[in-house]
């Protein structure tokens, strides 16, 4: 859904260019935003800079904050967002047309999710693909399951704890035949720099020693800050460029 209201559009049209912000971007923004999500609550924007600034499409500021939100089957507890010289196509909103990035984003956010967050999180596509990715990750290491073939299970869902430094996974697998299984691994997680991951430790239950360890590129475009994880939550701080 884009930011293309024709009530919008008329009202723009029909303000003076003195009060724009307030009266007319914020509370749009402020729709748009509730839209996307599939539930928020607490949502506050702020938007800083000038009015003739912002009709040529130009905001020098934007802060968004939610005490609770959910994207994409993504649940957060607290959710703090900022990003400045922000570029879009505003003229082109005004008449219509779908809001777009004129330019790339860096945006800074700090995020915290409660244990519970994160075990309804990993029920999401989007999580639980990345989950899917970790196991032929570990696979391809030689630092998977011992004793199986990754290729027969498949990942059905997924339960987390999460402790001071580290995190317990269960994954729970279904096979060809229907038999289940429930592999639990546990690890240490830390930074080693602003886009790279390091779980250490990685030891499977069953198996006597430990694995050494895996780094794993976030990729361009993601430089944390921070990441902690504490009993029963997880904080993460950082800067992710979003791009046209």
């Amino acid at each position: 859904m884009s930011l293309t209201s024709p009530q919008m559009a008329e009202a723009v049209g029909t303000a003076s260019e003195q009060g724009l912000i307030p009266r007319i971007l914020q509370p749009a923004l402020h729709w748009w935003l509730s839209s996307q999500l599939e539930g928020v609550t607490g949502l506050e924007i702020q938007i800083q800079g000038g009015d003739r600034q912002i009709v040529r499409g130009y905001l020098p500021h934007l802060r968004v904050a939610a005490t609770e939100a959910r994207y994409r089957g993504i649940q957060v507890r607290h959710a703090a967002l900022q990003a400045q010289r922000i570029q879009v196509n505003l003229g082109q909103v005004l008449r219509g047309k779908p809001l777009k990035l004129l330019a790339p984003l860096p945006v800074w956010g700090e995020l915290v999710l409660s244990q519970a967050d994160l075990n309804a999180s990993c029920a999401s596509p989007l999580l639980q693909s990345g989950l899917e990715e970790l196991l032929r990750l570990l696979d391809r290491q030689g630092m998977g399951k011992a004793g199986v073939n990754l290729q027969e299970w498949q990942l059905q869902r997924v339960q987390a704890e999460v402790g001071s430094g580290c995190l317990a996974l269960v994954f729970s697998m279904v096979n060809a035949q229907g038999e289940q299984a429930d592999w639990h691994l546990s690890t240490y997680v830390r930074l080693q720099d602003e886009r790279t991951l390091c779980l250490e430790q990685v030891h499977w239950q069953g198996e006597r020693n430990p694995h050494p360890g895996l780094a794993i590129d976030l990729g361009e475009g993601v430089a944390l800050q921070a990441l902690r994880l504490e009993v029963g939550s997880l904080r993460v701080r950082g800067t992710i460029c979003i791009y046209p």
